[in-house]
């Protein structure tokens, strides 16, 4: 596994049993992925009490999404293509000015692909700045362009209406 996994894996806080998970993860997707694994995500957030949880574990490649649910307790794998497949982008943020996470920073981020699969990714504190730069980096440049649609709300009677 590549030195800048373990460095963000570390930087948020991942115990030595669940980075040894990580690893027999990722050389299970790079036996599958047909192309070198150039990302890494965690979701995770903060509970009432001040817990970090973590809940999923994603891969990206050039064309690949691949995700590991609820990875610290099961063996739940999918891997998909995302090249120019994403058609529905939505970002919620709170105490985050996409610059420099605090302490009090969330960000959500969810996008639909063509085939109807949703994927949605929470992180907290300094997990923010990854999960920022996993939207620029694998997100945004595989908006697919044919199949967004704007939907507005017609100004006469009110009903909403989708327009290519």
């Amino acid at each position: 596994m590549k030195q800048d996994f373990i460095k963000y894996l570390q930087s948020i806080n991942l115990t030595e049993t669940l980075l040894q998970r990580v690893k027999v993860i990722h050389e299970f997707y790079q036996k599958l992925c047909p192309e070198k694994i150039a990302g890494l995500f965690v979701s995770d957030y903060i509970t009432m009490n001040g817990e970090r949880n973590y809940i999923s574990l994603y891969f990206f490649s050039e064309k690949y999404i691949m995700k590991a649910k609820h990875f610290i307790e099961r063996d739940d794998f999918n891997m998909t293509l995302i090249k120019e497949k994403i058609y529905h982008l939505q970002i919620q943020k709170l105490d985050y000015d996409f610059n420099k996470a605090t302490e009090k920073s969330r960000l959500y981020l969810e996008f639909i692909l063509d085939t109807g699969m949703i994927y949605n990714f929470k992180a907290s504190k300094e997990n923010c700045d990854y999960l920022r730069d996993i939207l620029f980096q694998y997100v945004l440049p595989n908006l697919g362009h044919s199949v967004l649609i704007a939907n507005v709300s017609c100004p006469i009677c009110g009903k909403k209406k989708n327009i290519p």
